[in-house]
């Protein structure tokens, strides 16, 4: 199953570059995460990285094209994220965007409220909720920004409730700021 779901993913790649990459990149998350052990437990993992690795490419156009580019990733999850169904632990929301990215040579910043500590990407931990909570990033700082399954997932309705429609307008107001002239919002959320 394990080599099926590798398969799969390196598929994903428009390219024979395109797969080459992807190819080395999840062998790295491999060996670094234990990614194809974690998907093999929690197979809705394969998915979320399928769906992370066709946002990249329809953003950018190839693998190749991350390298360099500077990503802000926001709610990128932690290490300490829970499922909503079970409250155990779980991979599905540990920040694999921006492992991803890291691996594809991009320059990923990842802000979440849980734990990110060992990950050696860029990070902060920062309360979304909060008004301003984005204002030390600089403007223009970011060639993308990533934001997926934010304001759907129960944890975010939970913690602001009648305020989700201003935290809303406030993290877009700032996904605006942060973008560089020309840069590419990544968003699942519309």
């Amino acid at each position: 199953m394990a080599v099926e779901a590798f398969a799969r993913l390196v598929a994903i790649g428009r390219t024979p570059s395109d797969r080459e990459l992807l190819a080395g990149a999840l062998a790295e998350l491999d060996a670094r995460h234990g990614l194809l052990a974690k998907i093999a437990a929690e197979p809705q993992l394969q998915a979320i990285m399928a769906e992370f690795v066709t946002r990249l490419l329809d953003a950018v156009g190839s693998v190749a094209a991350l390298a360099g580019l500077t990503v802000l990733d926001i709610a990128c999850g932690s290490n300490s994220s829970r499922s909503p169904v079970t409250g155990h632990l779980t991979a599905e929301f540990e920040p694999w965007m921006c492992r991803l990215l890291l691996v594809l040579r991009a320059r990923p910043v990842g802000l979440d409220i849980g734990d990110l500590a060992g990950e050696t990407f860029e990070h902060h931990h920062v309360d979304l909720g909060v008004p301003g909570a984005m204002d030390f990033l600089p403007s223009g700082a970011f060639d993308a920004v990533h934001e997926s399954r934010l304001f759907g997932s129960p944890e975010f309705r939970a913690a602001y409730g009648p305020a989700t429609g201003r935290v809303r307008r406030e993290i877009h107001r700032q996904e605006r700021r942060l973008l560089r002239p020309g840069g590419i919002l990544i968003h699942s959320d519309r």
